[in-house]
């Protein structure tokens, strides 16, 4: 398998580190010399007592276009045994140094406003770094980080004959691999200012989406986010803070301008619209931009159409009109990707007496979502709706009862302190889409947990928190096993007997990637999925992936118990490994390995440079 160089040449810099460590010889065994100390008489306690961390990294960041001190940039460490991490900002030389760090196996990534963020060892956007494996008292110098510029998305928006629209809140999207599914998400924002003109920055080399939507008739009041750090207005914007907040604004409420009366039968208003000037992201046009490059004049119209009203009644199972909620249309999913996506949605409170109302919904396909908060638990629906260019009223929606989960966590024997209950928690993400985050469970102090409020529909049953030390081995009902295996849920049921056990028995692969030569090669991502195809689906636990370190040496733990396949691979996006075509093309020639409860499986590769 040839190396392949990264388009992104100005991270060269990152990859090639100069990294110093002195090396002294002690009783056969190599050491990290540290400062001598005088020595002194010590307490027996003291003696035992661990040294205190002494590890260090240290380096610079530059602009990767005028090899210029980037200063005030942020560089973060991360590790498991640096619970929370470690932060800090370049100097005015662009020099960093972090002290006092235990050994560990880091990941270490810098940012600034203006720069595109890299992790060290990064190649292609969105990709995952080299991890670095730091010893006891290492010393670790010479670190530089080239950072390039982001790149640009600019141009204007215009109305139907022409004219600037002044205050259109223009968002820049891509796909990438979210929870094991491809999703539209945003990647910056920005408002058009008195002339329509729009420049969204910071933005990673790649292909994007751009759309543009009205601020006006924002259903819940919330305010939208022009800029990069949210609310604002001018020509500015850009980033993943104000893709946040430009998401409230999006899922709030209604995203057009009505240029009429609600009551007139030729109601128009301006639709969110995708450049060229389309209303469907199906239709949309891709705008692909380089490392630190400008797309400028993407200018489009916004689509002027007839809107509707969709207004209608909510009731309880019970058939009481329900007084507290929302009501959320998203725009139909299929065209965004599976599991949902950022299309643009639109909604409203429910009334004191169960009502609603939903303005200004351009004609198209979508899935009605409500949730109502008045009861004890919450209360879901979820149908189709196609809306036309008239009104739909009295749309009657029946919210049916939550579900509940009902079990007991169980740690196997094991030589791992027990976690904290008290920190654990029990979730069911769905596995279909779904607004908001899935409902939670805390575990108490006799292992047993409840998780209310759980939407009818597929689900599987996962642990969050911290275990340090202790993974998933199974989930059972009445002694059937659903580790990994979707569970329905119906309206109103209570799924009881359900057991988690954990073992501290982690499975392990590890192992060194080199060149004919013995060199370290740490270009590439390792790769392992279970040889079971019906394992080969998003947020699936039997597949995984590994980046080496500075030294080639990878490690993937946690995986389940049974066989998989092993190879190494250059993914051209994070995440396509979930999709079932990637791993059926990796299959061939890729390695075996079978793994049982605390089994360590070395693989090492042999990469062909020449």
């Amino acid at each position: 398998m040839m190396v392949r160089r990264s388009y992104l040449c100005a991270l060269g810099a990152v990859g090639a580190v100069g990294v110093v460590a002195t090396v002294v010889a002690v009783a056969g065994q190599s050491q990290i010399a540290g400062p001598q100390q005088p020595a002194r008489d010590t307490p027996a306690q003291q003696q035992d007592a661990p040294p205190p961390p002494a590890g260090l990294i240290s380096g610079r960041v530059l602009a990767a276009d005028t090899g210029r001190p980037v200063k005030r940039a942020r560089v973060l460490v991360s590790a498991a045994e640096l619970p929370g991490g470690r932060g800090i900002l370049t100097d005015d030389s662009g020099v960093f140094e972090l002290t006092d760090l235990p050994a560990g196996r880091y990941t270490m990534s810098v940012s600034k406003s203006g720069f595109i963020s890299l992790s060290y060892g990064q190649r292609r956007p969105l990709q995952a770094g080299t991890p670095l494996q730091l010893a006891d008292g290492q010393q670790i110098k010479g670190i530089v980080f080239s950072l390039p510029r982001g790149s640009v998305v600019a141009g204007r928006v215009l109305d139907e004959t022409g004219d600037p629209m002044p205050g259109i809140m223009v968002r820049v999207l891509r796909y990438q691999y979210m929870q094991g599914d491809r999703r539209l998400v945003a990647a910056g924002t920005a408002q058009t200012d008195d002339q329509g003109q729009y420049r969204v920055w910071g933005l990673q080399p790649g292909e994007y989406y751009v759309d543009a939507q009205s601020r006006i008739n924002l259903g819940f009041g919330g305010p939208p986010a022009g800029g990069r750090g949210g609310p604002g207005g001018g020509r500015g914007g850009g980033g993943v803070a104000g893709a946040i907040a430009g998401v409230v604004g999006a899922i709030a409420g209604s995203n057009v301008a009505a240029l009429f009366g609600p009551d007139d039968d030729s109601q128009k208003a301006y639709a969110p619209t995708y450049f060229p000037g389309v209303t469907s992201i199906a239709e949309a046009q891709p705008v692909t931009v380089g490392l630190s490059q400008e797309s400028l004049d993407v200018d489009f119209s916004l689509q002027l159409v007839h809107v509707a009203r969709v207004s209608g009644h909510v009731t309880d199972p019970d058939g009481n009109s329900t007084w507290s909620g929302n009501v959320t249309l998203m725009a139909d999913s299929a065209t965004v990707g599976r599991g949902g996506g950022f299309g643009i949605n639109y909604g409203s409170r429910i009334s004191w007496d169960g009502t609603f109302e939903i303005s200004n919904v351009p004609p198209g396909r979508y899935t009605l979502q409500a949730r109502g908060t008045d009861a004890e638990t919450p209360q879901f629906a979820n149908e189709p709706l196609t809306v036309g260019s008239g009104d739909l009223d009295n749309v009657s929606v029946l919210l049916t009862s939550s579900a509940s989960i009902v079990g007991a966590v169980t740690f196997g024997p094991g030589q791992t302190q027990l976690p904290d209950l008290n920190n654990l928690r029990i979730s069911a993400p769905s596995t279909e889409s779904s607004i908001g985050g899935p409902a939670q469970g805390r575990v108490d102090k006799e292992g047993n947990f409840i998780v209310d409020g759980v939407p009818a529909g597929m689900h599987l049953i996962r642990p969050g928190g911290p275990l340090r030390g202790w993974t998933m081995k199974s989930v059972t009902v009445n002694g059937r096993d659903i580790t990994d295996t979707p569970i329905e849920l119906r309206s109103g049921e209570r799924l009881d007997h359900v057991e988690m056990t954990f073992t501290d028995k982690t499975n392990e692969i590890n192992g060194t990637l080199t060149d004919e030569h013995g060199t370290p090669v740490t270009e590439y991502t390792v790769l392992a999925f279970c040889t079971e195809p019906s394992f080969w689906q998003a947020q699936s636990r039997h597949i995984a992936t590994a980046r080496p370190d500075q030294t080639g040496t990878f490690k993937i733990s946690g995986l389940p118990a049974g066989g998989y396949y092993l190879t190494t691979v250059d993914p051209a996006e994070q995440g396509e490994w979930f999709d079932a075509g990637y791993l059926e093309a990796h299959r061939i020639g890729a390695a075996r390995v079978t793994l049982g409860d605390g089994d360590t499986k070395t693989q090492d590769f042999k990469i062909r440079t020449q």
